[in-house]
This record gives structure tokens, C-alpha cells and sequence, in this order.
């Protein structure tokens, strides 16, 4: 039987694929992933390259997504992704991966602390980091904690954590930011008083911070390292100042850091850099 409507299917086809039989959204995916694959941004020529694409198709398909909210326009006629793609990436993790391994890892240390244990992950496309999961214990916090929301690497432990662990380019593109502390107003230290902060968290093996992130709290994270040694996620303890007693630190830090280390060689990571 002859198809009801071939002219419509036909234009279908033709919308679904050019000359070539490359479906737009074979061109749309693979585009997604260059850029999610990308260090920061991607320029017109890198991504032509790497693609195949005339540039004429992927500024076409660059204004499709940034419409869509999956890429932004970055400086000097680059793109990148979204925060919104990095947000949805990060919901998708919850159902495999670090995720999956880190749960049994975020009870155990709710457990032997009686405090709130969270895993922070590195969105490395917009610089920025987020909290996929939480262990709730014994003792709650009497503050919300905002979950898959994008959070600055620059105040709070979890965010200093990895950006400790992350080279100066990233550091120069953060502090290019501005980002203001989202308690006080207080702008960014500048780069040698930061950069000596950092050296001090990487040589001890942890962060913490009072009160950056949010009024009255203390965190403090310890790093984990993926497949080839890159800071991924870390582990964060938060608990209210009035119950951080003296000898907490070192013993919450020391069970992060013998955690994260753990979740490290799971996840198939070389030796974690100095």
C-alpha cells in the first residue's frame, strides 16, 4: 500500500538529513560532546576541524542550542556550554558512575561523625562545581543546603578543594570572574594571596573554610581524583561553627581525606598529585 502522505515523509527525511545522510541529530550530538569535551570554550575553526562541518552548519547549529539553553557565547567569538547542560549532565550521573560508588562512602562518614557528609562534582566545562548527593545525619544542620545548583570554585571548601587541585589557567579564569562571596559581598583575594591559600590546602590535602559559602558553617573537603589523576569531586563535611570543636578538624579531615583516597582507587585513579 502506497504510504499515506510521501510527501510529508519525504520532507521528514530531507529535514532529518542532508546530502550526505548525516542526520542533524547525529551533527547536533556529536557537536554537544566536542564541546562538553572541550577545555573552557571552542572557537568556529576548532570545532570545523575537529567536526568536519562547514562553519556556515555550525553557526546554524551554535544559534539552534544557544536558543535551547544548551550553549552559551563565550569572549573572543568562542562558545561553551551552559550551565543548564551542566546541570542536566549532572542529573543524569546520579544513576551511575561516581555517584553510584560514593554513596556507601558519604553514609559511612555521616556515621562516624554524626554530621552532614556531601559529594561536591567538578563541572569542568563552566568551571564551576555542584552537589549531587547528601548523607543526612544524627545531627542536622539548621541551614539549607542547596542541591544541583551551580556553585563558584572560589569560596567554600568544596569549591577551593578542586580548584586547588586544577593548573593556573583555571584559577586566571575565575578570578577574570569577579565572583563576589555569596554571603558578604567580600571580592575576590588576589591571585598571590589565593594562589598561596591553595598551595596550603594542597599540601595538607584538604580545605576548609568558616563561613564563605554559607553564615555560621564550616566545611571541609577532600579531593577525588578520576582515571588519570584529574580532580573530579570531592567529599565535604558541614556542620554550624558553634559545634566545631578543636579537635574536629583533624579528625574530620583525616576520615575525609582516607575516604576520598579510597573512592580515588575505585574510580581507577593514579596517585593522587601533590
Amino acid at each position: 500500500m502506497a504510504a499515506a502522505f510521501p510527501g510529508r515523509q519525504r520532507a521528514g527525511r530531507d529535514a532529518a538529513a542532508d546530502a550526505s545522510g548525516v542526520s542533524v541529530v547525529a551533527r547536533v550530538v556529536g557537536l554537544l560532546r566536542s564541546m562538553a569535551e572541550a577545555q573552557g570554550s571552542a572557537s568556529i575553526k576548532e570545532l570545523s576541524e575537529a567536526l568536519g562541518l562547514a562553519p556556515s552548519t555550525l553557526h546554524r547549529l551554535l544559534d539552534q542550542l544557544i536558543e535551547a539553553g544548551m550553549i552559551e557565547r563565550a569572549p573572543q567569538r568562542r562558545y561553551r556550554v551552559s550551565a543548564e547542560f551542566s546541570r542536566i549532565g549532572a542529573l543524569a550521573a546520579r544513576k551511575a558512575g561516581v555517584l553510584r560508588l560514593a554513596r556507601p562512602v558519604l553514609e559511612d562518614v555521616a556515621q562516624e561523625t554524626a554530621e552532614t557528609c556531601m559529594l561536591g562534582v567538578l563541572l569542568p566545562q563552566t568551571l564551576t562545581m555542584m552537589f549531587v548527593d547528601m548523607a543526612p545525619a544524627a545531627r542536622p544542620v539548621p541551614y539549607e543546603i542547596r542541591m544541583h545548583r551551580n556553585r563558584s570554585l572560589l569560596w567554600g571548601a568544596t569549591g577551593l578543594c578542586m580548584l586547588a587541585w586544577l593548573g593556573p589557567r583555571a584559577l586566571s579564569d575565575i578570578l577574570a570572574r569577579g565572583e563576589p562571596s555569596p554571603v558578604d559581598g567580600q571580592v575576590p583575594p588576589d591571585r598571590a594571596a589565593l594562589a598561596e591559600r591553595l598551595a596550603r590546602f594542597r599540601a595538607r590535602g584538604y580545605a576548609i573554610t568558616r563561613g564563605e559559602q554559607t553564615k555560621g558553617a564550616v566545611g571541609i573537603a577532600a579531593p577525588v581524583f578520576g582515571a588519570r589523576g584529574r580532580v573530579v569531586a570531592d567529599l565535604c563535611i558541614t556542620l554550624p561553627q558553634a559545634r566545631f570543636s578543636a579537635g574536629d578538624e583533624a579528625r574530620f579531615a583525616g576520615l575525609l581525606k582516607d575516604r576520598a583516597a579510597r573512592l580515588s582507587r575505585v574510580m581507577g585513579s593514579l596517585p593522587a598529585p601533590g
